[in-house]
C-alpha cells in the first residue's frame, strides 16, 4: 500500500460545516476565504496545516460547542 498524504490546509476554530462563518454572514465569508486563499504562498508542501486565526467568537469563547451539540441532539 502507498503512503498518502492529506493536502494543505487552512485551520479555523468554527463548528464543523460552518467552515466560513455563520451563514448570510456574507462579509464574515468572504473575509476567512481571503485568509484562506492569502496563505496559499505559504505552503511549501503537502501535509500541512495553517491556523488563520479565525475564531467563531470574537473573544475566543467556546460557547458555541455547547450550542452545537444541543443542535445536533435535536435533530436526532
Amino acid at each position: 500500500m502507498s503512503k498518502i498524504t492529506p493536502p494543505r490546509a487552512a485551520f479555523v476554530d468554527h463548528p464543523v460545516g460552518r467552515t466560513f462563518g455563520p451563514p448570510q454572514d456574507r462579509a464574515r465569508n468572504e473575509a476567512i476565504l481571503t485568509a484562506a486563499l492569502a496563505e496559499l504562498p505559504n505552503f511549501n508542501g503537502p501535509n500541512q496545516i495553517h491556523d488563520i486565526r479565525c475564531q467563531w467568537q470574537p473573544d475566543g469563547g467556546r460557547a458555541w460547542e455547547v450550542e452545537l451539540r444541543a443542535e445536533m441532539l435535536h435533530d436526532r
